[in-house]
Parts: C-alpha cells; structure tokens; sequence
C-alpha cells in the first residue's frame, strides 16, 4: 500500500506493496484511511482492560525517551538473533534511548522489532527465527503475513525510513504501549529481479503514527503483540 492506494484481503495482492507500513495488522484490515485500526491487546492480567480505551491514544501521562540520554547496556545481548541489513534500506531511529533502564529496554525491544521485520523481508523468509523472536499472537501472524507478501512478489524494501518521537506508557506490570511516527516519504518497494523501485510521490499519509502493545516475556523480552497505525497521524 502505498500513498491513498488501499489493499484489501487475499488472494489478490497489490502490485505495488505497502512501502512501510507496520505489518502488524490482519490482512482484512490493511486499509489506508484516517480511522485507527487496531487488532487486539493480549497480556494475561497485566494486560489493559476494555473500559481503559486504545492503548497509548490518549496524550496524557506518557514518558518520552530523552534524546540526549546515553543508552544502558543490552541485557539480552547474547540471546539476540542475528539480523540481515540491506545497504538499499536505511532505517534511522531518533531519540531512542533513556536514561531510565526500563524504558531504555523497551525502546531496544521496539527498534529490534522493527528491524526483525524488515530482515524477514530480506531474507524473503516469513518464518525468519527473528520475527517470532520479537513478536506473538495476532502481531506474529500479521508479521509473517507481511513477509509473505513480500516473497510472492519478489520485492524488496528501498531507501530511507525515519522513526521518531517514541514515547512509552505503562499499562502494567509486564505491559506497556510504545508510540512513535515513522516517516516514509522516502522508503518504497523495489523489484527483485528487475531492480525497478516503485516510487510514489510523498504526501501527509507518508507520517505515519504507530502504537504498539508489549508484553514482557519471562525472558525479559518486550513482546509486540497489538499495532495500530495511523496514516498522516504525524507531523515531519
């Protein structure tokens, strides 16, 4: 999906995939519109309840990273799983660090997550270790649905992504939301074979708004479990 085009459910698939649009959405509902789609927030108890509305839409009490914060020390280093980069694509993350350890992990969790994705896409492996590594539930299906389609086209992802402002609210114990914006206006699908990129022209729907259901795992990971996006639901 790229700009104003909208991709419903399979079998039929675009032409010209989504550029970056967070694949943690159920197939039947990759709509590009101004309303927020949400899949569900799991969690066990420590997840947010019904009655507490969409995690993290509210602008109230929520922590942001500090953009001059020096980051802490990865406690899951040696656990991680090894990432495949493409020098076609360059993601850049802005103020993701704090000086608090806990955010400073989430905020690690929800960077990994990102780019676990993306190597899925390069790899053109939609059961890629690193996905499931970083995702479950509906977040792990949509995740690997994504990847796929990627792989029956035979695309790849080009240029320049920009996430930025990410804020952290916390919902529970072992439950958060993290929100941020992503810029796409430079990031575009790319053919395979013929090397071709499928370039659209930027527009408001390319800031996107992006918020995230994590659960902590007893691994000490920060799961992705819920997405929402938001297409123009961010300023550049």
């Amino acid at each position: 999906m790229v700009g104003n085009v909208v991709v419903l459910a399979a079998p039929q698939v675009s032409t010209e995939l989504p550029v970056f649009r967070r694949p943690l959405v159920p197939a039947a509902a990759l709509v590009a519109s101004a309303s927020l789609v949400l899949t569900a927030c799991g969690g066990g108890d420590d997840s947010p309840k019904a009655a507490e509305g969409i995690p993290g839409a509210d602008q109230g009490k929520r922590q942001s990273a500090s953009p001059t914060a020096k980051p802490s020390v990865d406690p899951n280093a040696k656990n991680r799983p090894t990432l495949k980069a493409d020098a076609g694509l360059k993601a850049e993350f802005e103020g993701w660090s704090s000086k608090d350890r806990k955010i400073n992990d989430i905020l690690l969790d929800g960077k990994f997550q990102v780019l676990a994705v993306n190597s899925g896409i390069f790899k053109l492996d939609p059961h890629a270790p690193e996905i499931a590594f970083y995702n479950e539930g509906a977040a792990l299906e949509s995740a690997q649905d994504w990847v796929s389609r990627f792989k029956s086209e035979n695309h790849t992802l080009t240029g320049r992504v920009r996430y930025y402002d990410p804020r952290v609210k916390f919902l529970g114990k072992t439950y958060v939301s993290l929100s941020y914006c992503s810029d796409e206006s430079k990031a575009f699908s790319k053919e395979i074979k013929s090397g071709k990129t499928l370039t659209t022209t930027p527009s408001a729907k390319s800031y996107v708004l992006n918020v995230t259901g994590m659960r902590k795992d007893s691994e000490g990971i920060w799961k992705t479990n819920s997405l929402s996006a938001k297409r123009g639901g961010c300023k550049s």
